[in-house]
């Protein structure tokens, strides 16, 4: 596997960043990776596809933490598309910002059918499109927004010349949005979406994320938050971010058997 400097130094500045933005680790543990946890389901083996730097893993030390970018965090180096795991075997396939950076984003979600034991989850934080968000990631984000994408072709583009840091941020949308949610589970049929909720403004927006620039005072944080919360219902559907999607696996075929999570 060719070796992605720039993935490496993403991963080190990210880092560097998240060590001198306690309002970023704020932010990053009590909005994204709180929903990751309760969000999945009890018990069994949980594995993290996308881990990087490891800041999930900080908070739970169990997690398998696997990405296709080695890194000293990390528990196996692994290519989403093709997870090293046995059928049935996983009871969580747990994600940041993963989904719109995997080449072929519907051969991951069939992976994660098939390794997720029956009543196991698949759950991720992702990029949403509203019509705000919108705005902000085709104009004011390094990475693309192409709407035009076609995500449920299987080969993608897996090509050598694909970054793991190259992403669109309109996949998620159009997998799981409005129009096209209904193809994506016709796809996934054992998998049940048991959870879509858009969310995140104002906090993460004014905190310029993993930039050095930063708007949002640590001691603000609470406030903000607070008011982020309590105003959700109202900018939702026009302005959120991210979106939380869990899906849970209702039936299982094929199982292999073998008491290890690996395949041999």
């Amino acid at each position: 596997m060719p070796i992605d400097t720039q993935a490496r130094e993403v991963f080190l500045r990210h880092r560097r960043v998240w060590q001198e933005k306690p309002v970023l680790r704020r932010i990053y543990n009590e909005e994204f990776f709180a929903r990751l946890l309760s969000s999945r389901a009890p018990g069994g083996i949980s594995i993290e596809v996308g881990g990087g730097p490891g800041f999930f893993k900080e908070l739970l030390p169990t997690v398998i933490s696997t990405d296709l970018i080695p890194s000293p965090a990390l528990d196996a180096v692994v290519d989403a598309q093709i997870l090293p795991f046995r059928s049935a075997s996983v009871t969580n396939i747990l994600g940041l910002d993963i989904l719109h950076h995997i080449a072929a984003p519907m051969a991951f979600l069939q992976e994660a059918q098939r390794v997720l034991a029956v009543g196991g989850r698949l759950v991720l934080v992702e990029p949403w499109i509203s019509s705000f968000s919108r705005f902000v990631y085709r104009y004011l984000h390094q990475e693309d927004c192409d709407l035009s994408a076609r995500p449920w072709e299987l080969n993608g583009s897996r090509g050598p010349g694909k970054k793991a840091f190259e992403g669109n941020q309109a996949v998620p949308y159009l997998l799981f949005g409005p129009r096209a949610i209904a193809r994506t589970l016709e796809t996934l049929r054992n998998l049940k979406l048991i959870n879509l909720e858009p969310f995140c403004l104002f906090a993460y927006l004014l905190s310029f994320g993993f930039k050095s620039m930063n708007l949002m005072p640590e001691f603000l944080y609470p406030a903000v938050a607070g008011f982020e919360r309590r105003t959700l219902p109202l900018w939702r559907r026009a302005a959120a971010l991210r979106v939380l999607l869990v899906l849970e696996k209702i039936s299982d075929s094929g199982r292999l058997a073998g008491s290890s999570a690996f395949q041999g």
